[in-house]
């Protein structure tokens, strides 16, 4: 077994394509869900964002090397601890504001919600850190 990064990037660089069209049909989804029925639901956009950001992110480059595979594990190695905080500063918000014991309604971001914050971050750590050298 080679010792690298290279191999945690199983996807091919199309399913990038694959990834887009999947935030896509969420986004349109969610935009029908908004105008039909005027639902405003995050948590449903949610699950296909982070699963396209998963096939973006996971996907090898055009120039993949080692390099690459580099910066992408040191910008999700940033991107979890500020992902974390921000979900963390979200839930503080919301529950310091809106928190009623009568009703025990309490507010958390989602898995898919972290996820797609996470990858948010992470892809555009990695667009830096790739361009900025």
């Amino acid at each position: 077994m080679k010792n690298s990064f290279s191999s945690a990037f199983i996807y091919p660089y199309w399913m990038k394509i694959f990834g887009l069209l999947i935030i896509l049909a969420g986004i349109g989804i969610f935009i029908y869900r908004i105008s039909k029925f005027d639902i405003l639901d995050l948590t449903g956009v949610s699950f296909p964002l982070a699963m396209g950001l998963v096939f973006i992110f996971f996907s090898k480059e055009k120039d993949f090397d080692e390099r690459i595979a580099f910066l992408k594990f040191k910008a999700l190695a940033v991107a979890v601890p500020i992902a974390a905080a921000i979900v963390m500063a979200i839930n503080y918000s919301q529950n310091f504001q809106n928190y009623s014991i009568e009703t025990d309604s309490w507010f958390s971001i989602s898995a898919f919600e972290y996820l797609s914050i996470t990858l948010l971050i992470a892809m555009g750590w990695f667009y830096y850190l790739k361009y900025k050298e």
